[in-house]
């Protein structure tokens, strides 16, 4: 079995296919980890009869919007608060919705036509909502 010197003290790892193995696994779940992290998970199931009226703020907090499924009135003003100390942003698909979020920050944006609308922080795909338009 062939191996190679790492690092200044000088110890070896073996570079046969399992070690590529073990490497890819490792990538693999951290992957899974990140995509966890970043949460959030869609309003998928969100109907204009179980959606939250926003009557607050919508906030980003540990990787996730809360409520991640409301409704608002078009025009009326969605205040966007970024709980953590990663940078976000509150982006409404089909829409010229964008609103950027550095880490404990508090954005704005106007709620577009009405409709029923994905928003995603396009930082973290992962985190995701939908927003319905009335």
């Amino acid at each position: 079995m062939e191996s190679r010197k790492l690092g200044r003290r000088g110890r070896t790892l073996p570079t046969t296919p399992l070690r590529a193995i073990v490497v890819l696994a490792v990538v693999a779940v951290l992957a899974a980890l990140t995509g966890a992290a970043c949460g959030g998970g869609g309003g998928s199931d969100c109907t204009s009869e179980n959606a939250t009226k926003l009557t607050g703020t919508l906030t980003v907090k540990n990787f996730a919007f809360s409520p991640n499924c409301f409704s608002v009135a078009s025009g009326s003003t969605i205040s966007v608060a970024n709980g953590d100390a990663r940078p976000h942003n509150f982006t409404v698909r089909g829409t010229d919705v964008a609103v950027g979020l550095p880490g404990g920050e508090t954005g704005e944006a106007t709620a577009p036509a009405p409709g029923t609308y994905d928003f995603v922080c396009t930082v973290h795909p992962s985190m995701t909502g939908t927003i319905i338009v009335t």
